[in-house]
């Protein structure tokens, strides 16, 4: 017997359960990632995560690199600009998955944290290279390592 497929709601990819696409809790409330290879059993990890929506971003990533721009994202809207995707070895998928993921966790976090403008915080009495002895630095909100 075959069971007849749901339909799913194009503009909302996770399901009504709130979970996303490649993306499941661990007991202790990470969330995990991973794929599964085309046209074989195996399957890329692509790490473990603070949020459900870092995961499911790492996953689009991965499913962009895997099948290109016809693989289903969990966030159509916002899909990955990676160029030569179809050219990259599972752990450049995870790499880039995991980068992907935590930049746009970062520039949300920025952007909430000094409203789209970047802060400046002023030690001295001049700035870097002018001799007195003054400099600029970032705010802590901008800081990144």
């Amino acid at each position: 017997m075959v069971r007849p497929r749901r339909e799913r709601d194009d503009a909302d990819n996770h399901n009504s359960n709130g979970r996303y696409k490649g993306v499941r809790m661990r007991k202790w409330g990470k969330w995990v990632a991973e794929v599964r290879q085309p046209n074989s059993r195996g399957r890329i990890w692509l790490g473990s995560y603070k949020t459900a929506e870092e995961a499911a971003r790492a996953y689009d990533v991965a499913v962009f690199c895997l099948r290109g721009t016809s693989g289903k994202l969990n966030f159509p809207d916002n899909p990955p600009d990676i160029a030569d995707a179809s050219e990259l070895t599972p752990a450049q998928i995870q790499e880039a998955a995991f980068r992907h993921a935590r930049r746009v966790t970062e520039e949300a976090e920025v952007a909430a944290a000094v409203g789209n403008s970047y802060a400046e915080c002023y030690f001295g009495g001049g700035s870097v290279g002018d001799g007195s002895g003054g400099a600029y630095y970032p705010s802590p909100g901008v800081w990144t390592f």
